[in-house]
């Protein structure tokens, strides 16, 4: 007969003991009520087999402890570790406190390291790479924006809170798993893309309502063919760089935003980028007629405080390549996306992503502590300064770091143009030998000595190197 496994939980088991410990039930009932097997309940009620089931870690509870808040520290700080890291780190960590013994002197195996994220329920994820700006925004730099934009938005209804930021739909749909035969070395699917893409400016407010998008493409003239077919009140520019430029930003202004800010009553606040191209004297004008503040959000800060970036763009980028995918498909002979059907395929994005859906919006604005207004829900996504976080930090995990993520700067020097004969080729030691200076004899000298206007010229030869000439601006001493 095969082993029959354990099909209850641990609340369910504890329970249980605690009723036939306390002699409400005999162990008999516990057993017919919850499932469980009469000896297992005396087991535990006698503090019997109280260990973990299965064979016991290689390491002990502490130092397991100790690894996993060490691996979470350095996630947290920007430095994630591989299975692979992890492995090094581990063996370094035996290895310094005598115990490499454990795994016969090797590094653990991937089996082990993938048992240890599953014990301390971590698992590995697919990292999305930010510059160093963005990660060394501290928590009093926020603080200070949240400072402001608490007096900014006070009383100020939802409805009356924008935000606006500009993205772009490329023309790759990125690669996707398929079947293959077991054994290929190289999986491949026939699908022309390029590296071209399209801005758009989305706008969405607080209480989950989103304007019609904005089209800007990069072309000279713009075509009738381009602007048909899209969503609802979308509009449609172009730039020579693709991208939005002060005059498409005012146009935009003027033709979205103002239609919304002139129906509503009260104060009004737009929150977005603070880039030079996203406002203009015309635009802060019309701010003022029509009683709208601009809210520029904090420099590299906004995959944190950006509404858009936390609730839409995600999903959307997503939604696009499924639809972008089926278009190469159905269109393998284009070599890119032909502006005709591209409002076709946002309005399938716009209608496949449910934009008019409020949950999306208000999930950003709350995520990035808008509106309810909440700064801890972005700050807490900052990790502490180092001395005060924790004061348990494995030290073998800061050498391996300090080895493995240390920046190491390319050798420099002085460039210098090559004399050679055409045709021929020279080495690496004829750069070298190029690169040494000549010596420097009579007249030279001589013109040293007029630069620096001394009347001695031993006094000058003594700052002459036997390699190279020192320029020395000493002050001439008066003359008698």
């Amino acid at each position: 007969m095969p082993r029959q496994y354990v099909n209850y939980s641990a609340e369910m088991l504890n329970v249980a003991v605690d009723l036939v410990k306390s002699k409400k039930i005999s162990s008999y009932e516990a057993e017919k009520q919850f499932g469980i097997p009469r000896r297992t309940i005396l087991n535990k009620c006698n503090d019997h087999h109280q260990k973990a089931v299965g064979h016991p870690t290689l390491l002990s509870a502490e130092e397991e402890i100790l690894i996993a808040d060490t691996v979470k520290v350095s996630a947290e700080f920007g430095s994630p570790l591989t299975l692979l890291d992890l492995r090094i780190v581990v063996y370094h960590h035996l290895e310094n406190n005598g115990k490499s013994h454990i795994f016969h002197g090797k590094m653990p195996g991937e089996r082990w390291a993938r048992n240890f994220l599953r014990r301390h329920k971590m698992t590995q994820r697919i990292t999305q790479n930010i510059k160093k700006s963005r990660a060394s925004k501290s928590v009093a730099e926020l603080n200070e924006y949240f400072k402001h934009l608490e007096v900014e938005i006070a009383n100020v209804p939802p409805s009356n809170l924008l935000n606006y930021d500009e993205t772009n739909l490329s023309d790759d749909p990125g690669c996707n798993k398929a079947i293959f035969k077991k054994g290929i070395k190289h999986p491949e699917r026939v699908v022309n893309s390029s590296k071209s893409s399209v801005s758009i400016m989305f706008a969405g407010t607080a209480d989950g309502k989103c304007l019609a998008p904005y089209v800007v493409y990069k072309a000279e003239h713009l075509w009738s063919r381009w602007c048909l077919d899209g969503p609802s009140g979308c509009r449609y520019n172009r730039t020579k760089s693709g991208w939005f430029d002060m005059v498409c930003f005012d146009d935009w202004f003027e033709q979205i935003i103002l239609p919304w800010a002139t129906g509503l009553d009260g104060p009004k606040v737009i929150i977005g980028d603070n880039l030079s191209s996203h406002i203009s004297v015309s635009t802060v004008k019309l701010c003022r007629e029509h009683n709208i503040r601009f809210v520029f959000l904090p420099r590299n800060a906004t995959h944190l405080t950006q509404p858009l970036d936390l609730s839409l763009f995600g999903p959307m980028k997503k939604h696009w390549r499924t639809i972008l995918l089926q278009y190469k498909l159905a269109n393998q002979n284009a070599a890119t996306i032909n502006k005709c059907h591209f409002p076709q395929l946002l309005k399938q994005l716009i209608d496949k992503l449910q934009i008019s859906n409020e949950n999306n919006l208000k999930s950003g604005f709350k995520a990035a502590g808008i509106f309810p207004f909440n700064a801890s829900k972005v700050t807490q996504n900052i990790p502490e300064e180092t001395g005060q976080m924790r004061q348990k930090f494995d030290h073998t995990l800061l050498e391996y770091l300090k080895a493995s993520r240390e920046s190491k700067p390319m050798l420099g020097g002085r460039n210098q143009k090559l004399k050679i004969t055409p045709g021929k080729s020279v080495s690496g030691e004829d750069a070298i030998i190029s690169q040494k200076p000549t010596e420097t004899k009579g007249k030279p000298t001589e013109k040293v000595c007029e630069i620096n206007n001394l009347d001695n010229k031993n006094e000058c030869m003594e700052n002459i190197n036997e390699n190279e000439i020192q320029l020395s601006f000493t002050p001439p001493s008066p003359k008698p």
